[in-house]
């Protein structure tokens, strides 16, 4: 289905992917086979997408956005609830979560992204673009402010986490604020990083000597990562 004007979808189901060019406005929870949209589109409850979903223009969803596939985001998207998608978020625009934010196979950011709850991946987190997060950050690999080209037209930190940071494996931070606990099993603070709470790691520690650490790394063991 396509919308090239201006539209109105019904509360309910529809077998078929929906491509909106114009502005459409979504009353009640929807549920689709995919959604790609380049103009506006408004929502009043929860979107339910059996595929992939694309956006290039404004996005905002009142409810929560539950996605089978990928999602990926180049204009400006707002979701009042949850994020849950099967696949890849990947932003380069604004990104705006009420709730806990989830990709299975990974999330990258490197526009602005504002998560009013936890960050969640089964691989690799990495944040490029300026970021708060108001939860924890937990995924298989987790990269904040990594990149040496971004941060200097954002202050001195462009990456804040109110919650603790939790990587299976690699960690790599720099230019950001943790007001909670970092672990990792391979941790590097770059320069520009903050951390309040502590710095677990199991196999090996690197330390900017530009970063402030309220306190001591600890090494731990792996039966004390969990």
């Amino acid at each position: 289905m396509k919308i090239s004007g201006s539209g109105k979808l019904s509360e309910g189901k529809i077998n078929d992917k929906i491509s909106v060019s114009g502005s459409a406005k979504i009353e009640g929870n929807f549920e689709c086979d995919g959604f790609r949209a380049s103009g506006s589109v408004r929502g009043s409850g929860n979107l339910t997408v059996h595929g992939d979903v694309r956006s290039s223009g404004t996005f905002r969803i009142l409810g929560s956005l539950y996605g089978d596939g990928n999602l990926k985001s180049s204009g400006k998207a707002s979701v009042g609830g949850e994020l849950f998608v099967k696949g890849i978020l990947s932003s380069s625009g604004a990104l705006k979560v009420g709730g806990d934010t989830e990709a299975l196979e990974g999330i990258r950011s490197s526009g602005s992204a504002r998560i009013q709850g936890d960050l969640l991946s089964d691989k690799n987190i990495d944040l490029n673009g300026s970021t708060s997060v108001e939860g924890d950050i937990k995924a298989d690999n987790v990269f904040m402010g990594a990149s040496k080209d971004f941060g200097i037209r954002f202050g001195k930190h462009p990456y804040r986490v109110s919650g603790n940071i939790f990587a299976e494996n690699n960690l790599n931070i720099a230019k950001s604020y943790v007001a909670g606990d970092v672990r990792g099993r391979n941790v590097k603070i770059g320069k520009g990083a903050e951390i309040i709470g502590t710095v677990y790691y199991i196999d090996s520690i690197e330390v900017n000597s530009r970063a402030k650490l309220t306190n001591e790394p600890i090494q731990i063991e792996v039966n004390q990562f969990k």
